[in-house]
């Protein structure tokens, strides 16, 4: 337990120390308390909690599988947590949103991407732990006054004073992080550290498929749905329903497609055939002498 303890870092500690306090001041707040209350309550509706549970599971799974190739022991613990009530829960509260394979493959790419490395050396060197509790707060206010600006053209001034200091804060940051890795590469460059770089990108590329399935279930379920009011005959509601499915599968691309494009031919011209669905599924659609389509 204590190996776990001081594997946090100083800027985790005053990340902690911070939200901590913010907790604790939006507990006098009535308003925010009650908000807070209903956001919490909303974690339980039986939905939420499947997919939670789901979530997790899997996660373990796939844990317990690196744990058996002698990749992942105890002193991941803290990688593991953060990535799954971070990235993790943050991308499975967004899974509405991925609408085609595009959004999987942008994710995977950001994943891998060189950028991760350059995020594991400044993080890996922090400044005290005092030094980071006077950091973050500033940082944070900065990035708040930076977006204020940014809303209206008359503090475009103040948008772009803030925009420098950033880079030149980030710049010293960088710098500063480069010359400890190559003063303490023998720190840095241990297998220890490479599991603990590769450990969110292993998560998140095994978290992808579930996340797409998911998502395809969503989207099938938000349509069925949304059928039940177009089409009133219930025979004639499951035709469609399995000439989707079996047009559509597993094809996200198709689905949303189908999902976004349906509404026109069966409310407007009736149509409910099979070669309406494919149509629909390709982003076209044909009526008469009428074309409709991306």
């Amino acid at each position: 337990m204590d190996n776990i303890f001081n594997s946090f870092s100083t800027r985790e500690l005053a990340i902690a120390i911070w939200v901590s306090i913010a907790l604790v001041a939006c507990m006098f707040g009535k308003g925010i308390r009650q908000s807070i209350f209903r956001f919490i309550k909303s974690f339980f509706a039986w939905k939420i909690l499947v997919l939670l549970l789901f979530f997790f599971t899997y996660t373990a799974f796939c844990v317990f599988i690196l744990y058996k190739f002698n990749f992942w022991n105890i002193t991941l613990l803290k990688e593991t947590i953060i990535w799954a009530l971070g990235f993790g829960f943050v991308s499975l509260m967004n899974i509405p949103e991925a609408s085609d394979t595009r959004y999987f493959k942008n994710m995977f790419l950001d994943t891998v991407k060189w950028t991760i490395a350059i995020a594991f050396i400044v993080n890996f060197f922090t400044f005290s732990l005092t030094m980071e509790i006077i950091i973050i707060p500033i940082i944070v206010f900065s990035v708040m006054l930076q977006d204020a600006a940014s809303s209206d053209s008359k503090y475009k001034k103040v948008e772009n004073l803030i925009k420098n200091i950033f880079v030149c804060f980030s710049i010293f940051v960088f710098l500063f992080s480069l010359y400890k890795t190559i003063e303490k590469y023998s720190e840095l460059f241990t297998i220890d550290n490479l599991k603990s770089l590769l450990l969110p990108v292993f998560l998140t590329i095994t978290f992808l498929p579930f996340m797409y399935l998911f998502n395809l279930i969503s989207k099938y379920e938000s349509l069925w749905v949304r059928l039940r009011f177009m089409i009133r005959d219930e025979n004639d509601r499951k035709r469609v329903k399995w000439q989707i499915f079996l047009i559509a599968n597993l094809n996200i691309n198709k689905l949303t497609n189908i999902s976004k494009d349906i509404a026109m031919p069966i409310n407007v011209y009736k149509d409910t055939s099979k070669e309406m669905i494919k149509q629909i599924s390709q982003g076209q659609y044909f009526v008469e002498q009428e074309y409709f389509g991306k």
